[in-house]
Parts: C-alpha cells; structure tokens; sequence
C-alpha cells in the first residue's frame, strides 16, 4: 500500500455552481490546500466565473497540524470521535 498523497475534502456541484477543495501533500512534503469556487455567486463579487485558491503548509508544521486537529477531532482515546 502507498502512502496517501491528496483526499479530496469536498466536490460540490449545483446547478448554480461548483465548489471544491483538496488537500495534498507536494513532492516537497508540504502540504497544500487547493480550492476553487465557480458559478454565479462568484461572478457577482468577484467579477469571474471561477476563483481559485491555494494555502501551503511548510512541511515543518505538518506535524504540528495534524497534532491540533487529532486534539480538536477526540475527546479521549476511550471515546468516538466527536461528530
């Protein structure tokens, strides 16, 4: 099994639009967010149809991320995930 490199948070489609957001990890080991938004809400406050987005983590903090969000996602190791 290989390790994961990108999961797919979100992939909406409508009828008035589309939005998305991946989470990957770049050949450099950091960690990247990339989304896009797209349709008519957009085109109206950003004047384009599509708007494009991108947030890097250096590879440095990862594991500083992951730490927090475990924390923020359990209660304790003898409960479920909080929903």
């Amino acid at each position: 099994m290989q390790p994961i490199k990108a999961i797919v948070i979100y992939d909406d489609k409508t009828a008035d639009g589309h939005n998305a957001l991946t989470a990957k990890i770049s050949e450099s080991g950091d960690l990247i967010l990339e989304g896009v938004d797209a349709g008519k809400d957009v085109e109206k406050f950003f004047g384009d149809s599509d708007y494009e987005y991108w947030l890097t983590m250096s590879k440095d903090f990862k594991e500083t991320m992951l730490l927090h969000l475990i924390k923020e996602r359990f209660s304790s190791v003898h409960n479920r995930p909080l929903a």
